[in-house]
């Protein structure tokens, strides 16, 4: 657990009334439980925080109030996963491109060594692969095995992704091979 978090000692006070204010999008609840001393990346049991809970829940404006009091867009639950992470292995390309946009971290990778843009090609998610590589995700990473995910994208035959993952190298590439002077008419 992370120290800074002291999420034990709210444990007793936070009240269902709280979490239902997250989920509804109170914000005017959620800053009068920052304003009595909660801490802007209290965690249940599981490690799901508050701004999990809330990007979970599309409540833009309590993810917000719960940055601008100091909680972390990256805060991972005890597996490993952000609410990022959580939303690309799901194909919530809102959420990704919205927590993009609060700095969350692309490339983060869960206790398995696990990543965003590796689970939305295997899912099939494009739009969210789209919205990955737009926001810096980085290409070429290697699972356990050596495998990126465009070798995942080939595998798995969802050309879609094979083509948003090559761009312009791919087009580059055929147009260099058509010119190539061995080619015969």
């Amino acid at each position: 657990m992370h120290d800074d978090i002291h999420h034990e000692a709210w444990r007793d006070r936070v009240v269902p009334a709280l979490l239902d204010a997250v989920r509804e999008g109170d914000v005017a609840e959620v800053r009068r439980w920052l304003a009595d001393g909660l801490p802007a990346n209290w965690q249940d049991v599981e490690g799901c925080s508050l701004i999990f809970l809330a990007a979970y829940h599309r409540q833009w404006a309590v993810v917000d109030c719960l940055l601008a009091g100091g909680a972390s867009v990256d805060l991972p639950d005890r597996r490993g996963w952000t609410p990022f992470f959580w939303a690309a292995f799901n194909g919530h390309a809102d959420i990704v491109s919205f927590l993009i946009g609060r700095g969350a971290s692309p490339d983060a990778r869960n206790e398995d060594g696990e990543w965003p843009l590796f689970w939305a090609v295997y899912k099939g998610h494009t739009s969210v692969v789209r919205h990955l590589l737009v926001g810096g995700a980085k290409r070429n990473q290697l699972d356990a095995e050596g495998h990126d995910e465009l070798w995942l994208a080939q595998t798995l035959g969802r050309q879609d992704i094979v083509a948003i993952l090559e761009g312009p190298r791919a087009r580059h590439t055929n147009r260099h091979v058509r010119n190539s002077p061995n080619e015969t008419m």
